[in-house]
């Protein structure tokens, strides 16, 4: 019992004496043995290199003397090479006395501390013995998000920009300007004829007529685009965009695994006659023809080409020798030349595109 309250009284004693040590003053460097100053002597050592004593062992940079003991105590039986047959039970075991080793010395502690306290002012130990490590801060699937957007959104201005470009070259064209004036001048017979001319016109019927002729110039550009809209390029929409279509992918794939199985097994296996709407799209692939210029073409040059069976190889050849056969001639012009290719494939030619 004696021996109990003397120890009792001792530790209340070493206790009082650590908190009795004065603190450094706020900027007074703090210092340690041999008079040197604590950041001189943290810069002296190692450590643990590049891994933190503290995580080594498991404690928290306030565990005591016992339990820095404790923790090494059961990570050295259980990692000792002389009872664990793993290959890297030895460096591992060193790893373990070497931190403890640190934590274990008051002075190198305090050493450590300073350290891991004051980090830039040691920036060779970390730059030597620092491991860089990725941690992302923000949601990888958050970040996917965006650039799948930004992808998507840049795909649509780079296609409206693209159609936009090809318009205006379109119209600053000498057949654009011709094609229409003609249209005006239907639109003007068609509305009551031409405006009367005169300087007798007071200035709210001058207003009226320019405000007419501004609306005929604009209904006749509406339809000299409809007439246009095949040769210009697909107008963007979002359904067309990178997100929507890689939203659609599943769906899509198992469309076309069903459309696949079902064509393979009407028309190769049980050799069923193609319909109407397989005659269409096979004509269109041999062609090399979009839905958009098929719909384009007239009705009776659509239903010629179906009779002609371009599907087939022989077909498709005695069509390509015939094509080849009428641009060949000397006798017609470029312009002439160009226009029975567009007519062989299935588009109207334009004139007011030269």
């Amino acid at each position: 019992m004696r021996a109990l309250l003397v120890a009792t009284v001792a530790c209340a004693f070493f206790a009082a004496a650590e908190e009795a040590q004065p603190e450094p003053a706020e900027g007074e460097e703090e210092t340690g043995e041999g008079g040197k100053s604590r950041k001189e002597l943290a810069s002296q050592y190692s450590y643990c290199m590049e891994d933190n004593c503290y995580d080594l062992l498991g404690v928290s940079t306030e565990a005591g003397p016992l339990t820095i003991k404790r923790a090494y105590r059961r990570l050295a039986t259980e990692w000792h090479p002389d009872k664990n047959p793993d290959p890297s039970a030895k460096e591992i075991f060193q790893k373990y006395a070497n931190a403890y080793e640190v934590l274990s010395d008051s002075e190198m502690k305090k050493n450590y501390d300073y350290l891991l306290a004051h980090p830039y002012e040691f920036p060779m130990h970390f730059l030597r013995f620092g491991s860089g490590r990725y941690a992302p801060k923000s949601d990888v699937r958050t970040v996917l998000l965006l650039v799948v957007l930004g992808i998507s959104a840049v795909q649509y201005l780079f296609q409206a920009q693209r159609r936009s470009n090809v318009l205006e070259g379109v119209k600053r064209g000498r057949g654009y300007q011709e094609r229409l004036k003609v249209l005006l001048t239907e639109l003007a017979e068609t509305k009551g004829g031409k405006p009367k001319s005169g300087s007798s016109k007071s200035k709210k019927e001058s207003t009226k007529e320019t405000e007419a002729i501004a609306e005929k110039k604009k209904e006749a550009e509406a339809k000299l685009l409809e007439e246009i809209a095949p040769q210009l390029p697909p107008e963007p929409t979002v359904q067309d965009t990178f997100v929507v279509v890689l939203f659609k992918a599943p769906l899509t794939c198992s469309y076309g695994f069903y459309n696949g199985a079902s064509w393979f097994l009407k028309f190769q296996l049980l050799r069923q006659e193609y319909g109407p709407a397989e005659k269409v799209y096979l004509t269109c692939k041999a062609l090399g023809l979009t839905t958009a210029e098929w719909e384009a073409m007239a009705e009776a040059d659509c239903d010629e080409l179906l009779e002609r069976e371009l599907w087939i190889g022989a077909n498709k050849e005695k069509y390509d020798d015939e094509a080849t056969a009428a641009t060949s001639t000397g006798s017609r012009s470029t312009k002439e030349k160009r226009a029975i290719r567009q007519k062989k494939k299935g588009v109207d030619p334009m004139p007011m595109m030269d």
